[in-house]
């Protein structure tokens, strides 16, 4: 059974991806250039207001649970095209939502309902994000 500072380290490391999400997102919506990148541009940008939420609400999550929230990005590679961009978005968005359905489990174990079901509204984002990378990818 895990305690609370492993689901607030857990939290921690998904914070560290959301803020790297952020600087990501708005790093390859200025890279997004040719065909289709206007809307990949917009897809960006819609993705980090939903990441900005996410890593809102961890943060008050993490304190609420008694931690300190980081505060450094983690750290994402700069692909040179724009499908290599979205292939590696759509790997770390897979990744976020297993990361999100494990942290929902240690949630459940520590009778966090609320938290439980909130983890798991956004590991189904998070697999909504991929899957609409996955249509675009598909489709270039």
């Amino acid at each position: 059974m895990p305690n609370h500072e492993e689901l607030i380290a857990g939290l921690n490391q998904d914070l560290a991806g959301e803020l790297g999400a952020i600087i990501r997102y708005s790093y390859q919506a200025s890279q997004a250039f040719g065909p289709g990148g206007v809307e990949v541009r917009e897809l960006f940008e819609e993705e980090i207001q939903d990441e900005l939420r996410h890593a809102s609400f961890l943060m008050d999550v993490i304190v609420d649970l008694g931690g300190d929230p980081v505060t450094s990005p983690m750290l994402f590679e700069k692909p040179a095209t724009l499908r290599e961009m979205l292939e590696l978005d759509y790997a770390i968005e897979m990744q976020d939502a297993a990361n999100y359905a494990r942290r929902a489990d240690q949630a459940a174990e520590l009778d966090k309902v609320e938290l439980k079901v909130r983890l798991e509204e956004m590991a189904a984002d998070e697999a909504g994000h991929a899957r609409e990378l996955h249509r675009i990818i598909k489709g270039m």
